[in-house]
This record gives C-alpha cells, structure tokens and sequence, in this order.
C-alpha cells in the first residue's frame, strides 16, 4: 500500500489566490456598476484588507465614486488581478543551484582610477579654460529691479 504526501501550503495558496480571485473580480464588477457600497463591503473582508495592497483598495473606492461617465481605470486593480492570475504555485521546474546564491564576501582590490593613467581624466572636460568665481568688486546681479509697493 503506497501513501502520497499532500503539500498542505501549497493547496492553501491555492485556495488563497482563489478567494483573492473572486473578490478582485468583485470589486471591478462593482466599479462598473459604480456601486461604492459593494466596493467597500468587498475590500473590508479580513483576507481583502490583508492581501490586497492599501493603494490598489485606495484607488478602487476612487474610481467607483466617480461620475457614470468617466474615463478612469482602475490601473493598480487590474495589476493585481494581472498578477494574481500570473501568480503560479508549481514547484520551479529546475532545482536551484547554491552556488549561485554564494557570496564571496573577501576583500576586493580597490579600484583603479582612471587618473592612474596617464593622460587620462575622470570626466572629460572640453578645451576651454574654467572661469575664476568674482569674490569681490565686479557688477552684482540684483532681484527685482522695480520699485516695491507697499499694499498688496
């Protein structure tokens, strides 16, 4: 008699995504029909108010308030939803390597500038000369030029 090992976590992610599903599906229902009451039933649902981001539930209750006939969408829900249907609790197909989350945390050598060449420059400057900065004497530039009325 052979036994099979049920993954209890991914049967609940499952179920999870599930549910999250039906709830997104209901908010955009609800959006369509601008029935701001439903929205707001659906996205205070515990699981809702945990899963779904505060700026996604934040925009659909936005857009359900609007009038019938505009034209705003609600972007960051149909993301979710994107995501969601996306979202896949299948095992990865290839086994992960160790290696490649290995850090080598030794010390490195410092980097080489480009100033230890010669000839070379970090950035590369045109031919033109820098003009010195005026610290005293010259024209200064001055604010407004009218005079200031008192009465605003």
């Amino acid at each position: 008699m052979e036994t099979t090992t049920v993954d209890l976590a991914r049967y609940r992610a499952l179920r999870m995504r599930e549910r999250l599903l039906r709830i997104v599906s209901g908010v955009l229902a609800a959006i369509e029909r601008r029935d701001v009451e439903r929205v707001v039933a659906l996205l205070d649902d515990p699981e809702a108010y945990r899963c779904i981001p505060a700026r996604v539930r934040e925009e659909a209750i936005l857009v359900a308030q609007l009038p019938e006939g505009s034209l705003r969408a609600p972007i960051r829900l149909y993301r979710y939803q994107y995501l969601l249907f996306r979202l896949s609790d299948e095992p990865l197909e290839s086994p992960l390597d160790s290696a490649q989350f290995a850090l080598m945390f030794g010390s490195a050598p410092p980097p080489r500038s480009l100033r230890d060449k010669p000839g070379g420059r970090e950035l590369a400057f045109t031919a033109r000369p820098l003009r010195e900065r005026r610290t005293s004497g010259g024209r200064r530039r001055r604010g407004r030029a009218r005079p200031r009325t008192t009465a605003r």
